[in-house]
This record gives structure tokens, C-alpha cells and sequence, in this order.
């Protein structure tokens, strides 16, 4: 009987262990970074902590029963310090260094000098416990510490649902749009290379709908993005400055307050503004809000009934990633994003809400497919995740290709229902639609997986469609070269309102002129500790990497276009002439980039924010 109190004991012990930590994790996390309205996700901490830490307490009670030990004492330290500990740990790496951790000693020797104040920890708090059974105090009973824990979750949780829900933003103030002002829709489709749509002579598959809205518009066949992840490149498609002048490029950076957003601008000029962000990196957790009178973050769904801010706490993450990577025999889309169908849903019915009466609006519509996880349609569960497997094999690129052509396939269906959606409330004639990507995706053609590490075309070469509300001019191809940057120009002219003579970029003709001249495009990255820095004119690419950067680039590497459209064969040595050409060129927009630069904004990214870039490979 009295070893069965000792196992019993130490049940109890692991399970107060357990919800203490949980506990002091969600206030923490609550006291770090939370939104008005929002609650420590105090009730699943407190049960699911609870549970893990019991588990391990009933364990550690097995063996203070084989030593004759008090069991609520051991297992109260071991499960308290060493769960502790873990959460410590998690939270350093993915926090404070977003789990870019330096390599070397010193790393080692911080975590064994950690190691050994826990160790110290732990001892004291066995000794202060020790007794604590014998005494048979209430909390080493595990029936009243179960009864305990479990009332104070329900309170808790029960306490969550009472908080109102935040106060809407009070709308911004705004004038009487100009007269004929046009409604702007700008759909921003997520890793869309252009070389993968039927409308750029791709043969893979096809995209119906998009080639007819390149039918009825115009199509800008040659447009490079500024940089090649979804931050920095959407940030300047809706600021239109360069990645160095917006300052939202590191994976911690805010879009500052400082800039100027194109929902911003419209709205003073009399417009009525919605935005649907599908992916965290543009959502409020970064400041991409600024702006819209009704923003939505399309968030994905939570395993193991966790809320919004459960999904922000170690034991979340650490469940989820071993659900999936050893559990999980399907992929469900809504547990990385929602797809398209979601956000088409969420934009026909924000048109059909009385929001879209007050003409004339602009909507920005996100959309991920067909960023990975790689699905097959119809949905049926089975997808291929860049988070599961960083780096698959080359002898599966054509598979994954596949793949993904077959997400555009999806997400074209999609756009046909947004736009006879459109055509059937009358909208379609009188709305400006921008059809873009914020960067595309490699599939082993430089040696590698995903985006964010190079600049080379298949990362950088995206789609710009437009098509303006009247007709006029239907069909008709550009081939001067286009930007990311041209965007807010392009819709502010159209909108009738003044395009601010900071902005780089032009505004492109929609009617039949000829877009202003460019020599070159510039694109700008630093992610994960490749910084690079690329110019392309029609016939040669230049592209400057830092030494010893993580993917393995020369710090130079000139292509000549002409002869080498993939960007194989480096001829920097050989063309020492036109490599100190392409790099002054380079240099003269460097200094463009930065003519407008201010100091990058960051705020501590939570770890709900942290698991959702994870999830979305961003982060390791």
C-alpha cells in the first residue's frame, strides 16, 4: 500500500508540475505578445501540460516506490525543471534566434552550463519537497490534484469565451473618390511562377481562366519581383518601394508604420477598402493591415482543440510535429492555409455584403496555392510538405512539378468562379483587376527546393496581368520589362489619384501606350543568411551572393541570356568587361533601393506566428 502512495504521490507530483509550467508559459507568451481581446490560453495549458507532466510523473513515481523515495517530491522536480527546461529551450531557439542558432562551442557550452543550473534547480526543489507525501498533503493526492487542475482549466477556459471580441479600428478619414474611379481587385497569388501558365506558352497545363482575363487585359510579359519570398515581395507590391527602403525583409521585420500602404492611399482618396491575407507572413502579426477597413488572416486550422493562443505554446508545437511527421497518414490543406475555394468563399461574400455597396473599393485577395504542401486534386489527403521533407531527392522534381501545375490548375478553376461571381453582380466591367505573384519556385534547376535563396529567374520571374474596366485594348502583350514596384503607380493612376514621387516605380499604360523604358530589374534578398543581390537587362543577369552564404552561391556569377536563358554556365571570368558593367549597373540601384530606406521595425514574433512560418517552411 504504501509503495501504491508513492506512485500515486508522484502522479500528482508530474501533473501539478506539469500545469505550473503550462501556466507560467501561456501568461508569458500572453505578457509578450497578445491583441486586444485575447486571453492566455491559460485552460490548455493547464489540461494539456497537466496530462504530459501526470504521464511522466506516474512513471517517475514507479521508480521513488523502487527507491523508497517521496514521489510527489522527484516527480515534481524532475517534471517541472526538465519540462521547463525544454520549453526554455524552444523558446530561445525559436524566439531569439528563429532557430537560425550559431554553430560552435559556445552554443555547447551555454547549453551545458544551462543544463547544469537546472540540474542545480532540480535538487533544490526535491529537498524542499522531500516529505511532502508522508505528511499526505491534499496536493500530493492525484484524485484532488486531478480534480484541481481540471477545474481550474474549465475556469479558465470558460472565462476565455466571455472576453469580447476587440474593437473594430476606427475607418480611416477620406475624401469623395475622383469621378469614374474604377473599383481595383488585386489578386496576389502566392509562389506562381509565370513560366508555369498557359498565357506564357507553358504546355504543362493549362489555366483557362487567367488567359482569359490576359485576353481581355493586358499582359506583362517580362515582370520581376523584388525579392524571392512572400515578406519583402509582398510588402513591395503594396508599398511600392524596394525591399531596402520598406524595410520588411528579415523574417522578425514589421511593415513599418512609416510607409505607406496602397490600401492607405486609396482610402484617402475616397475608397472603401477589404483585405484577405491567406498566408501569416502578411498578416497583422507583421502590420499588413494598415490600412483596410475589414482585414481578414485566413488562419489554418488547430489540432488537439487548441485556440489561437494555444497554438503559441511549446507542447502545441512539439504535439503537432510529431503528428505529423510520424502520424498523420493524410495532409489536410487547412492545417497550412486555407485554399482557394476558402478565399474565393470569403471574397464573394464580402461583395455581397453591404461593405461593397460603397463604391468604388479595392479588395486584395491572397491566395497560396500552389505554395507546398504540394497537393493532389481533388483533395484526397495526400500532399508533399517543404516542413516534412526539407530536401527531397532531384529524381522527384518532375513529380512535384506535377504537382504543382496541378494547384494551378485548382486555383484557375477558382478565379473562374470569383469572376463570373463578378460578371453576375455587374462588377466586372467596372473593376481594374491585377493578377500577380509575389515570387515563383525552383524545382531543382539551380540544385535546389522551394524559395527565398536565390535570385535566379524561375524564383524571381513572376505573372502581371491587368485588365482595366473598359475593354479597350484586350489582349495585348508588353514585352518591355515590368516590376512589383509598377503596381501601386499603375492602380493610383487609374484611381485618378496622385502617385507619390517617391515610388520607383512607373505607372503602366493600360491603353494601348508604351510603358516608360527600363534597362534593367533589381531584386534584393537576405534570408537566412544569404544576402543577395541581383540586376538582369534583356541579355545578361549579375547576381552578387555573400561569401560563404548558406546555399552555396559564388559571390559572383554573370550570365549571358542570350545563349544561357537558365542561368547555368557562369562566364564571369571570362567576361571581365561586361561583368564590371552589369556590376556598376548593379550598384546604381542598390543606391535607388536605398534612397528611401529607414530603419527596419521588428516586434517579437509569437510562437503561434513562429509555428505557422514553420509550417509554411520559413522556418526550420
Amino acid at each position: 500500500m504504501e509503495r501504491g502512495r508513492m506512485v500515486g504521490a508522484g502522479l500528482a507530483g508530474g501533473l501539478v508540475a506539469g500545469a505550473v509550467v503550462g501556466a507560467a508559459e501561456a501568461l508569458a507568451v500572453w505578457f509578450h505578445a497578445h491583441g486586444a481581446g485575447e486571453m492566455p490560453a491559460l485552460g490548455w495549458a493547464l489540461a494539456a501540460y497537466g496530462i504530459i507532466g501526470g504521464a511522466g510523473g506516474l512513471g517517475i513515481g514507479v521508480v521513488a516506490a523502487i527507491l523508497g523515495v517521496d514521489g510527489f517530491a522527484l516527480a515534481f522536480a524532475a517534471v517541472g525543471v526538465g519540462l521547463g527546461g525544454v520549453v526554455g529551450r524552444f523558446r530561445v531557439i525559436r524566439d531569439v534566434f528563429l532557430e537560425q542558432v550559431p554553430a560552435g562551442l559556445v552554443p555547447l557550452a551555454v547549453q551545458g552550463l544551462a543544463g547544469l543550473v537546472l540540474l542545480g534547480i532540480a535538487l533544490a526543489l526535491w529537498r524542499a519537497l522531500s516529505g511532502a507525501a508522508s505528511r499526505r498533503r491534499l496536493a500530493t493526492r492525484p484524485g484532488v490534484a486531478a480534480v484541481v487542475v481540471g477545474l481550474l482549466a474549465a475556469l479558465a477556459a470558460g472565462t476565455a469565451r466571455l472576453v469580447p471580441p476587440p474593437a473594430p479600428a476606427a475607418p480611416p478619414s477620406r475624401t469623395a473618390a475622383p469621378a469614374g474611379s474604377p473599383n481595383v481587385l488585386l489578386l496576389m497569388v502566392d509562389t506562381l511562377r509565370a513560366d508555369h501558365l498557359s498565357c506564357w506558352g507553358y504546355t504543362g497545363g493549362r489555366t483557362p481562366h487567367i488567359d482569359g482575363l490576359a485576353a481581355e487585359g493586358v499582359r506583362f510579359a517580362h515582370t520581376f519581383s523584388q525579392a524571392s519570398w512572400t515578406r519583402p515581395s509582398v510588402a513591395t507590391i503594396l508599398t511600392g518601394l524596394y525591399p531596402a527602403s520598406h524595410g520588411a525583409v528579415h523574417k522578425a521585420d514589421i511593415l513599418p508604420d512609416r510607409v505607406d500602404t496602397l490600401a492607405e492611399m486609396l482610402a484617402r482618396g475616397g475608397y472603401h477598402t477589404a483585405g484577405f491575407a491567406d498566408n501569416v507572413n502578411v498578416s497583422g502579426a507583421f502590420n499588413f493591415q494598415q490600412g483596410f477597413d475589414d482585414f481578414r488572416y485566413l488562419a489554418p486550422s488547430f489540432f488537439f482543440g487548441a485556440s489561437e493562443a494555444a497554438a503559441q505554446l511549446t507542447l502545441y508545437n512539439g504535439l503537432r510535429l510529431v503528428r505529423e511527421r510520424f502520424f498523420a497518414h493524410a495532409v489536410d490543406v487547412h492545417h497550412y492555409y486555407q485554399p482557394a475555394e476558402v478565399v474565393t468563399a470569403e471574397v464573394k461574400a464580402w461583395l455581397a455584403s453591404p461593405a461593397a455597396r460603397h463604391e468604388p473599393f479595392f479588395v486584395f485577395a491572397h491566395y497560396m496555392d500552389p505554395h507546398d504542401p504540394y497537393f493532389v486534386h481533388p483533395f484526397n489527403g495526400e500532399g508533399y510538405a517543404r516542413v516534412a521533407n526539407p530536401n527531397p531527392p532531384a529524381s522527384v522534381a518532375d513529380f512535384y512539378r506535377k504537382l504543382y501545375d496541378g494547384e494551378i490548375a485548382y486555383l484557375d478553376e477558382q478565379l473562374g468562379v470569383l469572376f463570373d461571381d463578378l460578371r453576375a453582380r455587374g462588377l466586372y466591367d467596372r473593376t481594374l483587376i491585377v493578377l500577380t505573384a509575389d515570387h515563383g519556385e525552383e524545382f531543382q534547376e539551380h540544385g535546389g527546393w522551394w524559395h527565398g535563396t536565390t535570385l535566379y529567374d524561375e524564383q524571381i520571374h513572376v505573372p502581371l496581368i491587368m485588365k482595366p474596366p473598359a475593354r479597350a485594348g484586350g489582349g495585348r502583350v508588353v514585352d518591355e520589362f515590368a516590376t512589383s514596384l509598377d503596381i501601386v503607380p499603375t492602380v493610383l493612376t487609374s484611381a485618378r489619384l496622385i502617385v507619390p514621387a517617391l515610388l520607383p516605380g512607373h505607372p503602366l499604360p493600360l491603353d494601348g501606350g508604351v510603358p516608360p523604358a527600363r534597362a534593367s530589374v533589381f531584386a534584393e534578398e537576405d534570408l537566412e543568411g544569404n544576402v543577395l543581390e541581383a540586376v538582369r537587362t534583356h541579355d545578361w543577369k549579375f547576381i552578387a551572393a555573400n561569401p560563404g552564404n548558406p546555399r552555396g552561391l559564388p559571390p559572383e556569377a554573370l550570365f549571358e541570356l542570350a545563349r544561357d536563358p537558365g542561368e547555368h554556365t557562369n562566364v564571369e571570368a571570362a567576361e571581365p568587361a561586361q561583368k564590371e558593367t552589369m556590376r556598376a549597373e548593379l550598384g546604381r540601384s542598390v543606391l535607388e533601393a536605398r534612397a528611401h530606406a529607414g530603419k527596419s521595425e521588428q516586434r517579437g514574433v509569437d510562437a503561434a506566428t513562429t509555428e505557422r512560418l514553420r509550417a509554411l517552411g520559413y522556418v526550420n
